[in-house]
C-alpha cells in the first residue's frame, strides 16, 4: 500500500494541477536521484582514469570528452565551452565529490562514499600545495594551474566544497585539517582588511585582475563550506571562530552588494554594467543565493534581524521571478517589464531551495513548489540519458546547444536541488526523513543535522557495509520558525 501511494503522489506531481497544492512525499525526490541523477554519475565515463580523476566535460550520452574524436555537442558547443576543453577544472572535480557524498548521504550506498573518497584522495595529491594549504584551479597538459596567488577566491571556495562535502557525512578530521589550512590561507591572503571582503585574486600582475570587485569571491566562502561545515563542528573555538566570520562576511556582503532599492544583489562593483540588468552575475540565481545564505548564517547565529531581512529579500526576489503562466521560475531581469524566461538548471534549483527553506522554516505557502518542482522534473530532466539539462527554452524544450557537464556544470546543483526536495517534502508532510553518515561511534548527535536545517533525531540504526558503519539517522524537521 505505501508503494501504491508514493507512485499516485508521483503521479500527482506528474500529472495534472490538482485543486490545491498538495505536494508530494519526499520519495519522488529519492527517486529523481536513483533514476534520474546517480546513473549520469555512476557512468564509468564519470569515474576518471584512474577512478577519482573525474574528467570536466563529457558527452550528452556520459563519454569523458576526447580531444581525437570529439563529439558534436562538444566541439559545437559555444565559445566560452569550447575555449576551455584542454583544461580539467579542480572546481568540477570538488563538485563531483559533492555529488558523490550527497547520493551516499540519501541512499546509503557505500560505493558513491568511495567514489567521494577517491575525488578528495586525488585533489590532495595533484592539487593540493603542502605549504600554504591552497589548491590549484585547473590541469592542462596535466600542471597544475595558476601560480599561487594567481588563483581565485572562488575557485578555492570550491576546491573546499569537497573537503566540506565528506567532513559532512564522515566527520574525518584530516579532512578538516585541510579545510581549515584552506581557509585560513583565504582568509590571510585574500580577505581585505578595511571592508572584510574577500578579493578576487591575492596578486596583482598587471592584468586588472585583483581590483575586480566580485560578489562570489566572498559568497562562495559561505555557500562551499562555511555554512554546511560550522554546524557540524565540535564545540569550541574554531566553530565560535566561524560563526564570527559567518556573521562579518554575511555584513560585508549587504553593505556592499545588496541594492536595496532594486531588492537584489548586484553581481559586481566598479563596472560600467555592474547596475545594469545585464551585467555580470546580475540575475536571480545570484540575488537569492546571497539571501539564502546569509538567511541561514542568521539562524545559525541568532540574528533575528537579519533573517528578517533575508527572508524578506527570498521573497521578493521570488515573486519577481516567478512565471505564473508555465509554473515555473525565470532566470533574470533583461530590461523594463522583460524577463529572461529561458532555464538555467542552477538558478532554477536556487530559487527553488529558498521557497522550500522558507515554506518550511517560515510557514509560506508552499504552492508554488508544487508547479516548479514539476517542470524540473518533466522539463529539465533528461530522463533517457541522466541528470539535468544546463539550459532549456521558456516552454521546457531542450535546444540544440544544451549540455549536461562542462567547466561550470556538474553534479552540484542537481543533488543539492534533490536533498533540499527530499527534506522539504518530507518535512512539510510532518513525516521523518532519513539521511546516511559514516561517522565515528562516538560522534556527539548533536552534530548531526538535516543539511542546513533545523531538527531532531527521531531514531537511528547501523549496519556494517565492506567495513564501513553507515548510520541511518531519522530527523523530523524543525518547521514554522521554531528554533535550531
Amino acid at each position: 500500500m505505501r508503494r501504491l501511494l508514493a507512485a499516485l503522489l508521483a503521479l500527482l506531481l506528474l500529472g495534472g494541477t490538482p485543486a490545491r497544492a498538495e505536494l508530494p512525499a519526499g520519495q519522488v525526490w529519492l527517486d529523481h536521484v536513483q533514476r534520474d541523477l546517480l546513473p549520469w554519475w555512476r557512468h564509468p565515463g564519470a569515474q576518471g582514469q584512474p577512478v577519482g580523476r573525474f574528467p570536466t566535460f563529457r558527452c550528452n550520452d556520459g563519454a569523458p570528452y576526447d580531444a581525437a574524436k570529439p563529439c558534436a555537442e562538444l566541439k559545437n558547443a559555444p565559445d566560452w565551452i569550447r575555449a576551455e576543453l584542454g583544461r580539467d577544472y579542480v572546481r568540477m572535480q570538488a563538485r563531483q565529490v559533492y555529488a558523490y557524498a550527497i547520493g551516499f548521504h540519501l541512499s546509503g550506498d557505500v560505493a558513491l562514499l568511495r567514489l567521494a573518497q577517491a575525488g578528495v584522495q586525488d585533489l590532495r595529491a595533484r592539487a593540493r600545495d603542502p605549504d600554504s594549504g591552497s589548491f590549484a584551479s585547473w590541469f592542462e597538459a596535466g600542471r597544475p594551474q595558476p601560480a599561487l596567488g594567481r588563483r581565485t577566491a572562488q575557485d578555492l571556495a570550491y576546491a573546499g566544497l569537497a573537503l566540506a562535502a565528506l567532513y559532512y557525512v564522515t566527520h574525518d578530521d584530516t579532512l578538516l585539517e585541510d579545510l581549515v589550512r584552506l581557509k585560513d590561507h583565504v582568509f590571510a591572503r585574500y580577505r581585505d582588511e578595511r571592508s572584510g571582503l574577500i578579493r578576487w585574486v591575492a596578486d596583482d600582475d598587471g592584468s586588472g585582475e585583483a581590483k575586480r570587485d566580485e560578489l562570489v569571491a566572498t559568497l562562495d566562502q559561505l555557500n562551499a563550506y562555511l555554512i554546511l561545515v560550522t554546524p557540524a563542528l565540535p564545540e569550541g573555538a574554531l566553530k565560535t571562530a566561524w560563526r564570527r566570520d559567518i556573521a562579518a562576511l554575511s555584513e560585508a556582503l549587504v553593505e556592499r552588494y545588496h541594492d536595496a532599492a532594486g531588492s537584489r544583489f548586484v553581481g559586481t562593483r566598479g563596472r560600467p554594467d555592474s547596475e545594469g540588468p545585464r551585467g555580470r552575475h546580475n540575475d536571480f540565481g545570484h540575488s537569492v543565493k546571497a539571501y539564502w545564505m546569509i538567511y541561514l548564517g542568521a539562524r545559525q547565529n541568532g540574528d533575528a534581524a537579519l533573517e528578517r531581512f533575508a527572508a524578506e529579500g527570498m521573497r521578493r526576489t521570488l515573486d519577481a521571478a516567478w512565471l505564473a503562466r508555465s509554473g515555473s521560475w525565470a532566470s533574470r531581469v533583461l530590461g523594463r517589464n522583460e524577463l529572461d524566461e529561458g532555464k538555467e538548471w542552477w538558478i532554477y534549483a536556487e530559487l527553488d531551495q529558498a521557497l522550500a527553506t522558507l515554506a518550511l522554516e517560515q510557514g509560506d505557502d508552499p504552492a508554488r513548489l508544487e508547479r516548479s518542482w514539476r517542470f524540473w522534473l518533466e522539463r529539465l530532466t533528461d530522463r533517457r540519458r541522466g541528470e539535468v539539462w544546463g539550459w532549456v527554452a521558456p516552454d521546457g524544450s531542450v535546444p540544440p546547444d544544451a549540455l549536461k557537464q562542462h567547466h561550470w556544470k556538474n553534479g552540484y546543483h542537481s543533488l543539492e536541488h534533490a536533498l533540499v526536495g527530499y527534506l522539504a517534502a518530507q518535512g512539510l508532510r510532518g513525516e521523518p526523513a532519513t539521511l546516511h553518515y559514516a561517522v565515528p561511534a562516538q560522534t556527539d548527535p548533536a552534530r548531526l543535522r538535516p543539511y542546513v536545517f533545523g531538527g531532531t533525531i527521531a531514531g537511528s540504526s547501523t549496519r556494517e557495509v565492506e567495513g564501513v558503519t553507515v548510520q541511518a539517522v531519522r530527523f523530523t524537521l524543525a518547521r514554522s520558525g521554531a528554533p535550531r
